[in-house]
């Protein structure tokens, strides 16, 4: 099996081990970036079909999202604003349809006052608890023994209030029911954001889409790291690392470094086998680990 060194050694081309390896290109480092698929772009993928595009995975740029905004400006990418005219709708969860103007669902003046106060309380712990180090926080073991949807009905007998709220996380953000997550992960969420009320005001979240695609990003920093540098077809089963160093194997190859960077998601990691084992509470978090399900449907029209 071929053997070859480097600095250091990113396994998977998305977003993020592209990045990475071009940061640390640029600081003098060498690298050599293994994926196991046979293009970069990990969750992000942009198809043509009958000259049409179609993004099949991530697309979205929203404002708190600095470092991936200032990446594309840094490789002279354009964008453009999400379509926001018109009206919305809202389906109440007995199934009626309403067709609406304005931030908030139609519902009733207590409803919506409650859902106000809710929101002005995931605002202050967001605020308190932030989005590096949410287990510091005192209550953090409090906030993540229980799911969002109980915590939410701890602090409101509103049951219309709660479940619009756990919309905005469950359905608008993890795309997953609020059942199957703390609300110490809904409150990192929103303090990632900035604050729950950035996830809830349509003008703010997911505001912008690349010309082009967002796979675009990961196909521009691909090119201009190199097919050297960036391995296409290798999956990576076996990490070896200790205080010297890492040994990284592909079925195809081996690669040895001071040090590596796993940038695939979380789900993933257990795919790979490593010496030694990594500690077993980080075992137990990604084997119960959960990722979110999203189905995208995508409609073409003659004219706009």
């Amino acid at each position: 099996m071929p053997e070859e060194t480097c600095d250091v050694v990113i396994i998977g081309a998305g977003p993020s081990g592209l990045s990475a390896a071009r940061r640390l290109r640029k600081a003098g480092r060498s690298v050599i970036v293994l994926e196991a698929r046979d293009r970069v772009g990990g969750r992000t993928w942009t198809d043509h079909i009958d000259g049409q595009m179609f993004e099949l995975g991530g697309q979205w740029i929203s404002p708190d999202q600095t470092a991936l905004l200032a990446l594309v400006d840094e490789l002279g990418k354009e964008t453009y604003p999400r379509y926001k005219d018109g009206d919305s709708v809202y389906i109440a969860p007995d199934g009626t349809r309403t067709v609406y103007s304005g931030e908030m669902f139609p519902v009733g003046e207590s409803t919506q006052a409650e859902m106000e106060r809710l929101i002005g309380l995931l605002d202050e712990l967001a605020a308190r608890i932030g989005p590096k180090a949410p287990w510091d926080a005192e209550d953090a073991a409090e906030l993540d023994s229980i799911s969002f949807h109980h915590w939410l009905r701890q602090q409101s007998e509103d049951e219309l209030a709660c479940e619009n709220i756990g919309l905005f996380i469950a359905g608008g953000m993890l795309t997953k029911p609020a059942t199957t997550f703390s609300a110490l992960q809904a409150i990192l969420m929103a303090a990632s954001a900035g604050s729950f009320t950035n996830l809830v005001d349509d003008h703010f979240i997911l505001d912008k889409r690349v010309v082009g695609g967002m796979q675009s990003v990961s196909v521009q920093m691909a090119e201009e790291l190199g097919a050297d540098t960036v391995r296409l077809q290798q999956p990576v089963r076996r990490i070896e690392w200790s205080e010297t160093g890492v040994r990284v194997s592909t079925d195809e190859l081996s690669v040895s470094a001071q040090s590596a960077i796993v940038a695939v998601p979380p789900n993933l990691y257990s795919r790979i086998s490593y010496t030694p084992p990594l500690p077993r509470l980080q075992q137990i978090f990604h084997q119960h680990q959960s990722m979110g399900l999203v189905i995208k449907v995508h409609a073409t029209y003659d004219t706009p």
